[in-house]
């Protein structure tokens, strides 16, 4: 991933949190660095690292998973680290002595093992007065992808004890329990060895705080406790058109309403199928005007926001719909998107989607997308050959929208859970759980699938080729 489609949250912006549930905080930390240090006339440099978010256990391009770990989204609070391992020379300044097993002072030290380096770190403190510290593993990873080259020379200590990673959203993770067994790392694998043995190339870096907490609109946005709401004025019946570099993309205006949310009788079934568990108890639901994408995000936007195209994504095949994608990665791109307008993009909540599925107020009474001819309104199984086709290519519904059925499933803000009987108002789900809504179908799915009332649940960290997401405002 490339620098800038990191650092891009170190800073959120201040804004209007519309509720739903449960928040996390973070404490800052007395900042007591500095960028550059000289211990015995040598020198060590400092780089710092912003607080920010990532996916942890996916390489640097994002394209493969680091052996050994789990994939899931950490947030951290800034830090700084060394530029590049600890060299021979600065051992030497410290501890008196060089044990590595090709004697060159500009290169890594090796041959130490863990309590050794804690001994060197206790030493350099004393000598600095400064606090360093091992990285711990989600440290060291955050910045090798941001540093890239810079963390290939050896394998490298962590701090930590050798467990299980969690597959879940942590903040700031603390190091388990010590044991013998800890982490040593390089950018491809995530290697298990005893903290007294030393071995030929591998090494360690240093870190220190920078005080630089996550701020609390960041942390809500990932911990799906809140989202920004903007007022829509959707009376005109009109639309929006953006622009990001040289990518264009429509927000539809919708008019609010009232309509019954869930199966219910009144819905087309094209057929005898057995209604979902979760899509019974329809109900009342009451909500705002607000804006929604014309068509799902595509690939060729998703570059001109973040830099890049993610995993099995064509950056030659623009006007696909951006798949692989995870409930977290499309925060991700809505925060970056955000700074870049100016606006308060956001995923729709579930009842949104269904909505506009369903044609708002214009609705006509169909099951898909505005026709009952499912060939003619999306992209599914039957005539997509299982793959993601140009969004705009099927008919739109009665709003005006594309591909609301079929093509790629869409992320939704709620978290999942079964429906309530009592009318709601404007509703955005559940204060817990990890799992997230995915609505739609894709181009790898049955009709069934594809029906408006169709509700998915998954994890918020799982990525397929046929996730992807549309956005509201």
């Amino acid at each position: 991933m490339k620098l800038n489609t990191r650092l891009f949250l170190a800073a959120a912006t201040a804004c209007v949190l519309v509720s739903c549930g449960g928040s996390s905080s973070s404490s800052s930390q007395a900042p007591d660095y500095e960028m550059n240090y000289t211990v015995s006339e040598v020198t060590f440099d400092m780089v710092k690292v912003p607080s920010g978010y990532f996916t942890m256990g996916l390489s640097q391009d994002n394209r493969q998973k680091v052996s050994g770990s789990t994939i899931h989204p950490v947030a951290l609070d800034g830090f700084v680290i060394t530029a590049t391992p600890v060299s021979q020379a600065l051992w030497t300044a410290v501890m008196g002595s060089n044990p590595s097993s090709v004697q060159n002072p500009s290169l890594p030290v090796d041959m130490v093992s863990w309590g050794e380096v804690h001994k060197f770190i206790s030493k350099l403190n004393k000598a600095t007065g400064k606090a360093f510290s091992l990285p711990t593993e989600a440290q060291w990873e955050y910045a090798a992808g941001l540093q890239g080259k810079d963390f290939v020379s050896v394998a490298e200590w962590m701090e930590d004890t050798f467990s299980e990673l969690p597959d879940s959203f942590v903040v700031n993770p603390a190091t388990p329990k010590p044991a013998d067994h800890k982490v040593v790392r390089t950018v491809k694998d995530r290697l298990e060895i005893d903290s007294h043995t030393k071995k030929a190339g591998v090494g360690f870096r240093l870190v220190q705080p920078t005080g630089e907490a996550l701020s609390e609109s960041l942390l809500k946005v990932l911990d799906g406790a809140s989202f920004d709401r903007e007022t829509v004025d959707a009376s005109d019946g009109g639309s929006e058109t953006f622009t990001v570099g040289d990518v264009s993309f429509k927000m539809v205006k919708v008019r609010g309403g009232e309509f019954t949310m869930g199966y219910s009788d009144k819905d087309y079934s094209f057929g005898r199928f057995a209604v979902p568990e979760n899509e019974k108890n329809f109900h009342q639901v009451t909500l705002s005007d607000y804006a929604i994408g014309e068509t799902e995000v595509t690939v060729g936007l998703w570059n001109a926001v973040m830099g890049y195209v993610p995993y099995l994504n064509d950056i030659n095949e623009p006007l696909k719909p951006v798949g692989n994608i995870s409930w977290f990665d499309c925060q991700k791109f809505i925060l970056k998107l955000n700074a870049l307008t100016g606006r308060t993009f956001r995923l729709p909540t579930e009842a949104e989607w269904e909505y506009a599925a369903r044609g708002g107020s214009k609705s006509r009474g169909y099951g898909f997308s505005g026709t009952n001819d499912m060939n003619s309104s999306m992209w599914y199984v039957d005539n997509a050959d299982m793959k993601s086709k140009n969004v705009k290519t099927r008919k739109a519904n009665e709003l005006g929208l594309y591909d609301m059925s079929g093509n790629v499933w869409e992320w939704c803000f709620d978290r999942a859970a079964d429906y309530q009987k009592t009318p709601q108002a404007d509703p955005c789900g559940p204060s817990e759980g990890t799992s997230r809504i995915l609505r739609g179908g894709s181009c790898a799915s049955r009709w069934d699938a594809c029906r408006i009332t169709n509700r998915s649940y998954m994890l918020a960290k799982n990525i397929k080729g046929t996730f992807g997401f549309r956005l509201a405002l």
